[in-house]
């Protein structure tokens, strides 16, 4: 069995169910996670083989066509994270322009920005998961640990019975601890402008990455080193592609982060950072422009649709699956608020009327009922 193709496949299939229901609960259309998926996961797996090649072909590496597309006996091994995240991000700019049809509700449009908060919040997660698979083909460890004390994991890796850093955990680990992070910030009760959470990914992901990335024996090199340790020692000189990608992720996380405050205040108004959501108005900047604003009828978890169901609501749904609409039920009649039957409109009176008034389509019904 292809370990590392399957612990990727089970990486991705979490991802998902999880990105389905967390872009329920935050007012997003369940299918838009579908339509990320078709729309990144080829490019991402694309430009993280191209990545890799150029970089390693750059390094002296050699390449057939059949290898580039794993035809060969070692499959797709050699799939650069950078490269995938790139291309990630190019599909969700596609997918965003395609969001911004005409024919589309403004409320269930999703901007750019928007994808890649709930994308990341979960791509990290898949790295967590993803490294294992580079456990599995004895790639992506660090240099050899010579010093007896340090040969155990998790500290390091066994193979081909030499001891290796294991910089595929600690990155997994990193990861793993980054999910939590951008979860909480993304689902909890505290909110922030479109943009935050992955301004906070690149912040995050960047730092953890500078440091992992040095102790790595099979780096890409932009810059080859001066001195190659060939894998026993540390190299000396030279500048690794992925260091210099993560210092520039750091920049524009902070840089994105930064330009929102300024331009808060030169608008004079509040800076929409770590915000209680029960608080929100348009007193903060560029609240206006967030889902929560204009959010989509809330899909609500078993427990919330006890509850709406208690309280005499129907949900109505659309084509797409959406809420569109919420009914209360008809109030009973009491004795005390009883009509007669002279007060009561004759029945082919309200059939008449309700023929002449004009049927609105469920995109009319759900503007009529959600437009801010």
């Amino acid at each position: 069995m292809n370990w590392y193709g399957f612990i990727i496949a089970c990486g991705i299939v979490l991802c998902v169910v999880l990105a389905y229901f967390t872009a329920k609960h935050r007012g997003i259309e369940g299918d838009t996670v579908v339509d990320i998926i078709i729309f990144c996961l080829p490019l991402a797996i694309v430009f993280a083989r191209i990545y890799y090649v150029v970089f390693d072909l750059i390094n002296g590496g050699h390449w057939t066509f059949t290898r580039f597309i794993g035809a060969d006996d070692k499959g797709l091994q050699g799939l650069a994270i950078y490269g995938g995240l790139i291309g990630a991000v190019i599909g969700a700019f596609l997918l965003s322009l395609w969001k911004k049809r005409k024919k589309n509700p403004e409320n269930k449009r999703i901007t750019f920005m928007q994808l890649l908060d709930l994308g990341f919040v979960f791509i990290i997660l898949g790295q967590a998961i993803g490294r294992w698979g580079n456990f599995a083909n004895e790639e992506a460890h660090g240099y050899m640990i010579t010093d007896p004390s340090l040969m155990y994991f998790p500290m390091g890796v066994e193979i081909n019975g030499i001891w290796y850093y294991a910089t595929f955990f600690y990155e997994s680990m990193w990861d793993l601890v980054g999910f939590g992070l951008l979860f909480f910030l993304y689902i909890g009760k505290h909110k922030s402008f479109d943009g935050f959470v992955f301004s906070c990914y690149c912040i995050y992901y960047g730092i953890g990455r500078v440091w992992i990335e040095g102790m790595r024996a099979d780096s890409l090199w932009l810059v080859p080193p001066t001195v190659s340790g060939n894998g026993e020692v540390p190299d000396v000189g030279g500048l690794r592609v992925s260091q210099l990608v993560s210092i520039l992720l750091i920049v524009f996380g902070v840089a994105y982060i930064v330009a929102h405050i300024i331009r808060a205040r030169r608008a004079g108004k509040k800076v929409f950072i770590f915000a209680r959501q029960d608080k929100l108005n348009d007193g903060y900047f560029e609240y206006d422009k967030t889902k929560l604003a204009h959010p989509m009828p809330d899909i609500k978890f078993w427990k919330d649709r006890h509850s709406q169901k208690d309280s005499g609501e129907e949900i109505i749904i659309d084509n797409n699956g959406v809420a569109i609409k919420v009914t209360p039920d008809e109030p009973e009649n009491t004795g005390a608020s009883e009509t007669t039957a002279a007060e009561k409109p004759d029945a082919s009176e309200k059939e008449q009327e309700k023929r002449e008034k004009p049927k609105k389509s469920a995109e009319e019904a759900y503007e009529d009922r959600w437009d801010d």
